[in-house]
């Protein structure tokens, strides 16, 4: 009774190992979003603080690792094709990497390095997906929504925000994920420069709140 047992278990257990490893499934290829170039944004004030990005809130259907279609009021996903994390996750390191390398602040860094630092930009992601609208060839559509907060008293300074579309183009999968982080880039460092001005504009309030004397911030 007992072989019969031991022999059943192993016929189930190289079942189960030829289904999971022997898979004929083919791998998802992963993409990723690189950074906006360093010193791409000029002209804007460069202020002596630490300012973290916020994780960022998602519009319903794009937290995902998958790359998320749209086709009129249809949301839908590539097939075999993903992002190589979370949205989340890809969205905040490429902000963080571009913020931080214009270097109009002392220190970007994300919110959850728990990096003491003098502003938050809390981040919402409302468009990011391949937009079929206008054609064959698809859109990458990134909208990002920044609101700017003071961390001394969490009061909001402002909000910010930018939109971009940026045509695929062909209707390639490498193609899209090139329109994607050109929209993507096009995003960040319009929030950089946004973010930089009312970082700069806010400095008299930041003293005064923290009972401070009217000292010019070094560059």
């Amino acid at each position: 009774m007992k072989a019969g047992l031991m022999g059943a278990v192993a016929v189930l257990c190289a079942a189960c190992t030829g289904s999971l490893f022997d898979s004929d499934l083919p791998v998802p290829s992963s993409y990723v979003l690189a950074s906006a170039p360093a010193g791409s944004v000029s002209g804007a004030p460069r202020t002596a603080v630490d300012l973290s990005i916020g994780r960022p809130d998602f519009a319903p259907g794009l937290d995902t690792e998958r790359i998320a279609v749209l086709k009129g009021r249809q949301l839908d996903y590539y097939r075999g094709v993903r992002w190589g994390g979370r949205t989340v996750e890809v969205v905040q390191s490429m902000l963080v990497s571009s913020l931080n390398d214009q270097q109009l602040f002392r220190s970007v860094t994300a919110e959850q390095a728990r990096v003491a630092t003098d502003y938050m930009l809390d981040i919402e992601v409302r468009n990011f997906e391949a937009d079929y609208a206008n054609g064959s060839n698809p859109e990458a559509h990134v909208m990002i929504i920044g609101r700017l907060i003071r961390v001394f008293d969490r009061k909001l300074v402002t909000t910010v925000s930018s939109d971009a579309r940026v045509a695929s183009r062909e209707e390639r999968m490498s193609a899209v994920a090139a329109a994607f982080e050109s929209a993507a880039q096009k995003v960040a460092l319009d929030l950089a420069r946004q973010t930089a001005v009312a970082v700069a504009e806010d400095q008299p309030v930041l003293r005064k709140a923290r009972g401070e004397g009217n000292q010019t911030d070094p560059e």
